[in-house]
């Protein structure tokens, strides 16, 4: 008798069963393959976890909600995955920020950040990390180890700015990227975006201060800022800064000396009239019988004589001197003139055309 080959076993459809083997090729009974396929599925959990949990969410009751809004909420939430998995990080965020006006989960505050941080925007992503860890515990201790562990590696990465005021800029107002910085920005680390950042700062009668300063990640900058004062001229044309009026000291020494002779003129006349007297008497109307005794009294005469004249001489020039110089100091500058010009059309009849009139 011929020996039989062994049965082969089939379902109702006629398929032969399969068979389960484990990592080493041993084959499985039906309790062995049931518990293998359950530990390939726990390792495989955590990838999925974030997705299925998100549509787990979207999927629950909501009576104050559309329905049709959380089917399109799910689909977009699916899309976006797709997109984030392939590298498109703008059409990806687009996606999870329109799930997230449906409803705003952890989960979905975590791929809005893992977004933001791949299109360089670190400082806005570490904000959505932070809120997604804040409401963590309701996801999960893995979720909320993950969205910690992505917080510590993003806060090495942002770079910082430090700022600080330098010569003539102790009340300047500064402003990073259009942006006004209050004082508790001045003097600290700020964070911000690697790449340029445009620091500007003004203050009254001071050049403006303007300076790029590019960021590299976990790097730290410090900038000075310092205004230059602008020249008094500049100042007096833009009418910032009123003209200085001119020093009235040098007139009034001059017309006090002038004031002065003028006086010391005076006395000498007096003292002159007083020695012509004296001879008169002593040498007689004609002045031809004088004793030598006089001699000294005629020398005197002719120095009171001649330092009387000087005097007053010096003392008219000095007065009418100090004078001119403060009418020329009093004086107000003339305005200049405006020029203008004004072009006016012209049309009447059949002729077109234009006017121009000005004043000059």
């Amino acid at each position: 008798m011929r020996g039989r080959s062994p049965r082969r076993h089939v379902d109702v459809r006629g398929r032969r069963p399969r068979r389960h083997v484990d990592a080493r090729g041993a084959t499985l009974t039906g309790a062995e393959a049931s518990s293998h396929h359950g530990k390939r599925r726990m390792r495989n959990f955590p990838r999925i976890f974030r997705v299925a949990a998100v549509l787990l969410l979207l999927e629950a009751p909501a009576l104050a909600e559309d329905t049709d809004a959380l089917k399109q909420a799910r689909a977009q939430f699916q899309q976006a995955t797709e997109l984030e998995q392939a590298g498109n990080w703008a059409a990806a965020l687009q996606r999870f920020r329109e799930v997230g006006q449906v409803r705003m989960t952890p989960q979905v505050r975590f791929h809005i950040a893992v977004c933001e941080e791949n299109l360089g925007r670190l400082v806005t992503a570490l904000g959505g990390y932070e809120l997604a860890l804040a409401e963590a515990d309701t996801v999960g201790p893995d979720f909320r180890a993950e969205v910690e562990q992505s917080i510590g590696r993003l806060r090495a990465r942002i770079p910082k700015l430090v700022i600080v005021r330098g010569k003539g800029a102790a009340s300047a107002a500064i402003a990073l990227d259009g942006v006004a910085l209050g004082a508790t920005s001045i003097g600290v680390e700020v964070p911000l975006d690697p790449g340029p950042h445009a620091l500007t700062a003004k203050a009254p009668n001071y050049k403006p201060f303007q300076q790029t300063v590019e960021l590299k990640e976990e790097g730290v900058a410090r900038v000075e800022v310092t205004l230059e004062a602008l020249p008094q001229e500049l100042l007096i044309q833009a009418g910032a800064l009123r003209e200085r009026p001119p020093s009235k000291v040098v007139p009034y020494v001059i017309g006090g000396v002038g004031a002065a002779s003028l006086i010391g003129s005076g006395v000498l006349f007096g003292l002159r009239q007083g020695a012509l007297k004296d001879l008169e008497d002593a040498c007689g109307a004609d002045g031809k019988s004088c004793p030598p005794s006089m001699q000294s009294r005629y020398d005197d005469l002719k120095f009171y004589h001649y330092g009387a004249q000087v005097a007053l001489g010096v003392g008219v020039v000095a007065v009418g001197t100090a004078t001119a110089i403060l009418l020329l100091q009093n004086r107000k500058p003339k305005q200049p003139e405006k020029t203008s010009l004004e072009l006016v059309p012209v049309a009447g009849g059949s002729e077109i055309g234009a006017s121009l009139s000005g004043t000059f």
